[in-house]
């Protein structure tokens, strides 16, 4: 039986959860949908027949790779059945779509599949006709964007059109034949190239080099991975870092090559200015990237600047060198960047404030980071949560408490292991046990290896270590989410960490530091609530009231969910994003590359 947590509260066709891709429609080879699969690209809101069909394509394509996923297949048929028909369900209205989907599902399973079948017939035809109409409209979206690609590639290394002719005849008599028998996946010449740009409305692109500090998987670092997907359709971007990571791969599936420029070497600087050379913008991440504002500044390269951090300015050589090992940054080199950036965006107000004095009030702006709201949604709609915490190793009657969030001291998992030591040994819960368990842990620096262990020794000090796990980094944390009671973010720095707002998005209570940005997200004794940093007694007190009391978590997930989609909408973060980058770039981007 389908045990999932999604509830039907709008239109039919959103359960069947926001599936049109802006990158393609094909999964990667071999997903793994607990670790490997990011929906992001996958999913958005349903609205129209075209996004219906695109919907049944994805749901085609992932019934292999997901949990439950040929039952999500049959009961999106069902579910734009329903909508078509606005049929009526009598005493069964309660219930979710997809709970009605799944009463006796293993003893009519074949009859709905019958039923389904039909449904799609009346809908859109003949079911082979139209994959095959939908492996046209791949293909040809495909050619397209490669065609889009090629011509700026032409461009950017001044290829002459008898030298790009003579690439695509090679291309089209020796290159294709031998290796599929699709040869209409790229044009045949640059006139056939830009006859398919006019006719589709397809500019040539602006260039942006993206310089991230790091290819980790953390959260600045998913956040530029976002802005890039979601800006790539007017950018044509390229990314560096200081060496590779596991995020590398995703932005290879995007399209978007990955260089490599070491932070530490004596030759950065000249890099990054050969680097930016000839591109129209740079996006710098974190301040770990000042060299980067100060070289677009020389080259006259539009800089846009996303500050993460909450350094203080009296501290900025503490910070750089001593907290975060950058000896190649300095005080002055920041102070510099402020003054020198083409724009800056601040994620919290209170972080605006922090820097007050060092730019340009013209040039600067908060924008809250936005989260991605329909994979969320669609995690839920199609994972049970039952299955998803016995996956993980947790019964009906565990209370779990969850700490995302690299292991180190800033991020205090060594408060929430002392609160949780105090739950174990002096509150009674009943026939329910108190479950820890942390998400983040790496080994890579020493001083988070010792941080790790010390955590480790507290936990076992009380005993609170047989009910506790701890886990590596994950790429993919929905489940912890869904699987999880209480979330909690101690951190004793912190600027506004997406982790709060994935869990209201999941409806979930969070108990956070009162610091920074975070009261900007979360208001105390609403949402969860906020604690002194560094407060285990304080933290252990608002984790027993939560505890105990289950209807409280459910209204201050409600209030979460609530806020959540008001204030961190990723529709919303990406257009302001749009018109802050491109505000003093008179007629750009055209009309029809946002179409």
């Amino acid at each position: 039986i389908w045990s999932g947590e999604f509830t039907m509260d709008r239109n039919l066709g959103a359960v069947v959860a926001e599936a049109s891709s802006n990158a393609g429609f094909d999964l990667p080879a071999g997903v793994n949908p607990y670790e490997d699969f990011d929906f992001q690209p996958y999913f958005q809101e349903v609205q129209s027949e075209e996004e219906l069909r695109k919907t049944w394509r994805v749901f085609t394509k992932v019934k292999d790779v997901l949990d439950n996923g040929r039952r999500l297949e049959n009961a999106s048929w069902r579910l734009w059945f329903k909508e078509r028909t606005k049929g009526s369900t009598g005493d069964r209205e309660s219930m979710s779509e997809l709970e009605k989907f799944d009463i006796d599902l293993d003893s009519t399973f074949k009859e709905a599949q019958v039923r389904t079948e039909r449904m799609v017939g009346d809908m859109f035809g003949d079911v082979s006709s139209k994959f095959q109409e939908e492996e046209e409209r791949t293909v040809a979206a495909g050619k397209l964007e490669r065609t889009q690609k090629l011509v700026e590639l032409s461009q950017k290394f001044n290829m002459s059109q008898e030298m790009l002719d003579g690439f695509l005849n090679w291309i089209h008599l020796d290159l294709l034949p031998s290796i599929t028998d699709q040869h209409e996946i790229v044009p045949k010449s640059y006139e056939e190239a830009q006859s398919i740009m006019e006719r589709h409305q397809v500019p040539i692109r602006k260039t942006c080099m993206a310089f991230s500090h790091s290819l980790e998987r953390n959260g600045a670092n998913n956040f530029l991975l976002y802005l890039v997907r979601e800006l790539k359709d007017v950018l044509a971007f390229e990314v560096v870092s200081p060496k590779d990571g596991p995020m590398k791969e995703d932005y290879l599936a995007m399209g978007v090559p990955v260089r490599f420029a070491d932070m530490k070497s004596p030759t950065y600087e000249k890099e990054v200015r050969s680097l930016i050379d000839g591109f129209d913008f740079s996006i710098a991440n974190t301040i770990m990237t000042t060299e980067v504002i100060i070289a677009s500044k020389e080259m006259g390269v539009h800089s846009l600047w996303v500050i993460h951090e909450a350094w203080p300015k009296d501290q900025m050589n503490y910070y750089a060198k001593e907290v975060f090992l950058m000896p190649h940054l300095d005080q002055d080199k920041i102070f510099k960047a402020f003054a020198e950036a083409s724009q800056i965006v601040f994620p919290a107000k209170v972080q605006q404030a922090c820097y007050e004095g060092l730019f340009d009030p013209e040039n600067a702006r908060v924008i809250y980071n936005g989260i991605p709201l329909a994979s969320i949604n669609t995690f839920r709609a199609v994972q049970s949560r039952i299955a998803v915490r016995k996956d993980l190793g947790y019964g009906p009657d565990d209370l779990l408490i969850l700490h995302i969030g690299t292991v180190c001291k800033r991020k205090a998992q060594l408060v929430t292991a002392k609160a949780f030591s105090k739950l174990v040994t002096e509150q009674d819960f009943g026939e329910k046990t108190p479950k820890l368990l942390m998400v983040g842990a790496r080994y890579i620096r020493q001083h988070e290896i010792d941080y790790i262990n010390e955590v480790k020794q507290e936990l076992e000090r009380s005993g609170g270590i047989k009910h506790t796990t701890i886990l590596d980094v994950r790429k993919n944390v929905l489940p912890f989410y869904l699987a999880a009671d209480v979330i909690v973010c101690p951190s004793i720095n912190e600027v506004l960490p997406l982790v709060i707002c994935e869990a209201m998005a999941f409806e979930r209570p969070v108990v956070a530091s009162r610091i920074d940005g975070i009261p900007e997200a979360l208001t105390d004794n609403q949402e969860g609530f906020l604690v002194p940093p560094g407060d285990p007694d304080a933290l252990y007190q608002k984790l027993a009231a939560l505890l105990h009391d289950d209807r409280l978590r459910e209204e201050m997930g409600k209030r979460g969910r609530e806020r959540v989609l008001s204030q961190f909408s990723f529709s919303i973060m990406s257009r302001h994003y749009r018109e802050t980058l491109f505000k003093n770039t008179p007629n750009y981007p055209p009309k029809a590359i946002e179409a």
